[in-house]
């Protein structure tokens, strides 16, 4: 796990580098390379988890000196993919793989088989062309800055915004529709950022720049999966469990000491469950909030490290402590996110660090697998999928100011006609009219437009139930622009390495593959992932409500944060939104009527954003 920067015509100094030492300490590099009349710039800030010695020093050429790579990730079947080589060799590191392999069968050939999270950079010195590619997860971000024959490109924006710093170019805006697109669905899908002319490399997606002409395309090199499993549901449990076990043994590979997240639920409960299978002991960590907080998930997983007989660490977190590291996880994240669990999450690495390299988790399964309620709103649509009706039941409904905002989600998505506009309702932060009291602009932004994007992705597969559709969809935007992204920022904001065995490629491309009463019916979701976890672990673990990693922020709001958090809402974010829907949305929270968790969490981290970078500074006045 490392950083990534590069730069074409546009020097790279140490201080670029430096700004992402967090996420490669173990070692920086820079090469500057003439290519096609041109100067590429690669540099690298290396964390070293396989192939300890300089052997795996980046950034790194290829034998026979054609290709430049720098690479940030894991390739999890490099191993068997380096049998196709003849070597020599200079050490066992992935990257070594990664660049011989592309050198004997080029990139167009290798990305489709690698099975792995990554984010790397591949300068081809013969044909003049520089590609940058992200795994079919987006576990890895990759940001670019493409303009006016000036490219770069980094792990992290703040790299970039050095980089055209030092090389005397303006200094960023704000991207009012990336805004637009954030208020609708709490995240900015790729390609946009909030951050005007940056760009987020789309998950298995792969740009391709000619250096000579400066012309650039895109493309993805992961289908999707076009096959349906066709064997009975004992068939698919045992075929599961296989394929599970060998994702996990394969995530445990590492040169350095690994642990495990665990939270209270059944996910990450079962890797830690395989990996005891696979003969290896790990220590396992966990993050919680005290007695009086339903949220608190400590005396579960207790529970489920005794029963696998794991070393258990355990963080305990006051609202005091969460409110002081604001500042810092913001800045760490660099884009507002509007999930709570970032704020747990940044003490639980943080603590894990202490003992280990690289941690395991559970993410990364309840879309897939259709552990969310919106699925489960998706089934109604087949049983009566009536728009009209349902727009009847909302508008009887909407005098009750106490229903819970999911159910409200529910019904407005049912109430649509289009798959793009179904997937928006069923998600959004914000309504429409909501989004237009904020900042005074119709329309998502352009967020129908990136969710149209990756429903022709999935025209040419098998027919897929609404309910298939958004599980595939919330697995490439919702997943890979918000929860991973966020998991990889503060992680490695620790010098953590975070791996998701729940998203290993061959395993996902299995689970894709059932039909949906496999893994989704009315009033279940998870159906032959719980199934095989019962082969693991007992009952009430595996049948255990979820909790989902939320935090008692609604509480916290109302009262203990309060006294800082109301003037943050209602001055911090004057000039970006309207403050009279700012403050309408924040009484409604203050009474519950309706509870408005959801969206005063996304306001405050979209204000300690606004403050951090552009606050007085008027940036934020640059226009699309």
């Amino acid at each position: 796990m490392c950083g990534v920067l590069g730069a074409v015509d546009l020097p790279i100094d140490e201080a670029a580098l430096l700004l992402l030492r967090h996420r490669g300490p173990d070692g920086q590099g820079f090469e500057a390379i003439r290519c096609a009349g041109r100067t590429v710039w690669l540099a690298h800030a290396r964390l070293s988890i396989l192939d300890l010695s300089p052997a795996g020093h980046q950034p790194m050429q290829s034998r026979d000196g054609r290709w430049w790579m720098v690479f940030n990730g894991e390739i999890y079947n490099h191993r068997e993919l380096r049998k196709e080589l003849t070597g020599p060799f200079r050490g066992h590191s992935d990257t070594e793989t990664l660049v011989e392999l592309i050198a004997v069968q080029g990139v167009e050939s290798v990305l489709p088989r690698l099975n792995g999270m990554f984010a790397f950079a591949a300068l081809d010195t013969l044909t003049g062309k520089l590609h940058l590619a992200r795994d079919p997860f987006g576990i890895k971000p990759l940001y670019f800055f493409n303009s006016d024959q000036k490219l770069v490109f980094a792990s992290e924006v703040r790299a970039i915004k050095a980089a055209l710093q030092a090389g005397g170019l303006p200094a960023l805006g704000l991207d009012h529709s990336a805004l637009q697109q954030f208020l609708t669905l709490r995240y900015t899908p790729s390609p946009l950022t909030l951050w005007q002319g940056v760009q987020r490399l789309a998950p298995g997606h792969v740009l391709s720049v000619n250096l000579a002409t400066a012309a650039s395309s895109q493309r993805c090199f992961a289908p999707a999966t076009n096959e349906r499993f066709s064997g009975t549901l004992e068939d698919a449990i045992a075929a599961y469990q296989g394929k599970l076990a060998q994702a996990v043994e394969r995530q445990l590979l590492s040169d350095v000491p690994v642990g495990i997240l665990l939270s209270g639920g059944i996910d990450s409960a079962l890797v830690a469950a395989m990996a005891k299978d696979a003969g290896v002991e790990v220590p396992c960590f966990t993050v919680g909030f005290g007695g009086g907080h339903w949220e608190c998930e400590i005396e579960n997983a207790i529970y489920t490290a005794s029963v696998l007989g794991f070393p258990l660490n355990k963080v305990l977190i006051s609202p005091e402590q969460l409110k002081s590291v604001l500042p810092s996880i913001v800045r760490s994240i660099e884009e507002p996110l509007g999930t709570t669990s970032v704020m747990p999450m940044w003490e639980l690495v943080k603590r894990a660090r202490e003992d280990v390299t690289v941690v395991l988790t559970g993410q990364g399964t309840d879309e897939p697998w259709g552990g969310y309620y919106r699925y489960q709103v998706e089934l109604l649509r087949n049983i009566m999928g009536m728009p009209a009706l349902w727009r009847v039941a909302g508008a009887m409904l909407s005098p009750w100011k106490g229903k819970p905002e999911a159910l409200e989600r529910g019904l407005r998505s049912l109430s649509e006609a289009q798959p793009a506009e179904q997937m928006i309702e069923a998600a959004c932060l914000f309504t429409a009219a909501e989004r237009e009291s904020l900042t005074g602009l119709p329309g998502d932004g352009g967020a129908s437009g990136q969710l149209q994007q990756w429903l022709q992705w999935l025209s040419p597969t098998l027919a897929l139930s609404g309910a298939e559709r958004m599980m595939r969809m919330d697995t490439r935007m919702n997943l890979a622009d918000d929860l991973l992204l966020y998991a990889d920022k503060i992680s490695m904001a620790s010098s953590l390495e975070m791996r998701v065995p729940m998203l290993d490629i061959e395993l996902v491309q299995f689970v894709e593959s059932l039909p949906i009463e496999y893994r989704l019916r009315w009033g279940k979701g998870k159906i032959v992932h719980k199934a095989m976890a019962e082969r693991y672990l007992p009952a009430d673990i595996v049948h255990r409500p979820k909790k989902g990693f939320q935090v008692p922020f609604g509480a916290w709001s109302r009262n203990e944060w309060r006294g800082w958090l109301e003037p943050l809402l209602l001055d911090g974010l004057n000039g970006l939104l309207h403050r009279e829907g700012v403050e309408r949305i924040w009484r409604q929270h203050l009474v519950c009527k309706p509870d408005r968790s959801r969206q005063i969490f996304a306001l405050m981290m979209l204000a300690l954003w606004y403050q951090e970078y552009f606050f007085g500074s008027g940036e934020a006045d640059a226009k699309d």
